[in-house]
């Protein structure tokens, strides 16, 4: 496992934790120490923000006029945000993904007898058959992508509102004993109706895992400003994201895992290299909150700019 660098921070949290069971701080971070394979103490951290959302998060985006004038043409008139479910919209794609998952799942299956790279994929997690491609439970999952309308964003306001519905390719969520295994990828192009299975990374599983722990609905977040072919965000792929709508805001499930090492201040104390896993749940404001001089939307913003000026 790749060893990554143990900032100030962590090394704050951690070093009281160790020899310790269930510590929670003032800042709402759960350290649990736990027997990891082998025997090892691990570290597991959960880590929630603040999920009051009457909280004017600060922000320190700045409207700059010469990118609103850029993203003019790419506005989305109409949105079908996270917190509509009763959008004649959403309720067509739902129905749709229902009638077509019998052919999703055919043509698929007409996949894996074709094309032995897709076959050795899913064998790795144990599809080898029809008969097990039956035994998968396929989740219609709404995925939502950032438009070009977060330009005229104002601090305080509900994010929600500039996410929109993806309009083509239907993707569903492929689950065995309710575990994620991966997504099942619906769309059609010049050459018919196509279907395509991506396993679920270890990290967007535990993300999903952790909202429906919580008895919430995932929802999928593609976390890139579509300012051409919108209708194609999130149609293909992993999703950047899982989250759920809590009281009409967006909340954004995260994990991380690595090593870390305590060091002791003892040159002859040896370093204690401990295996962490992180759980964070954060409110979408608090996500875009943030200092330095440049905001997560004006910097989004200003690469979706420079995508668009690169193009022929």
């Amino acid at each position: 496992m790749k060893k990554i660098a143990l900032i100030a921070v962590f090394l704050l949290l951690t070093a009281h934790s160790y020899g310790q069971t269930g510590k929670t701080s003032q800042n709402n971070v759960r350290i649990d120490t736990i027997k990891g394979r082998g025997g090892a103490l691990d570290t597991v951290i959960t880590r929630k923000t603040k999920l009051s959302f009457d909280t004017n998060f600060p922000n320190n985006y700045k409207r700059d006029e010469s990118v609103v004038q850029a993203l003019s043409p790419y506005l989305v008139s109409e949105i079908v945000d996270p917190t509509n479910r009763s959008h004649p919209f959403y309720l067509e794609r739902a129905r749709d993904a229902r009638e077509k998952l019998p052919l999703a799942k055919a043509e698929l299956l007409k996949r894996m007898k074709g094309n032995s790279d897709d076959r050795a994929r899913m064998a790795k997690l144990d599809i080898n058959s029809e008969g097990d491609l039956n035994s998968i439970t396929f989740v219609h999952v709404p995925m939502y992508y950032i438009t070009p309308n977060i330009v005229f964003f104002k601090n305080g306001e509900n994010i929600a509102k500039y996410y929109n519905l993806a309009g083509l390719g239907l993707k569903y969520l492929a689950l065995r004993n309710n575990r994620l295994l991966g997504y099942l990828d619906f769309y059609e192009n010049k050459s018919g109706f196509k279907s395509n299975f991506i396993p679920a990374l270890r990290l967007s599983v535990e993300s999903y895992n952790q909202i429906t722990k919580l008895g919430k609905t995932p929802i999928a977040f593609t976390q890139d400003i579509y300012a051409v072919d919108s209708k194609n965000a999130g149609a293909g792929g992993h999703p950047n994201v899982f989250g759920y709508v809590d009281q009409g805001h967006l909340v954004f499930s995260y994990y991380s895992e690595g090593i870390v090492k305590k060091v002791g201040t003892d040159a002859h104390v040896a370093p204690d290299p401990r295996f962490y896993k992180e759980y964070t749940l954060k409110t979408a404001e608090a996500f875009f909150s943030g200092s330095g001089s440049r905001s997560t939307i004006n910097r989004w913003l200003d690469n979706t700019v420079s995508t668009l000026k690169s193009r022929p």
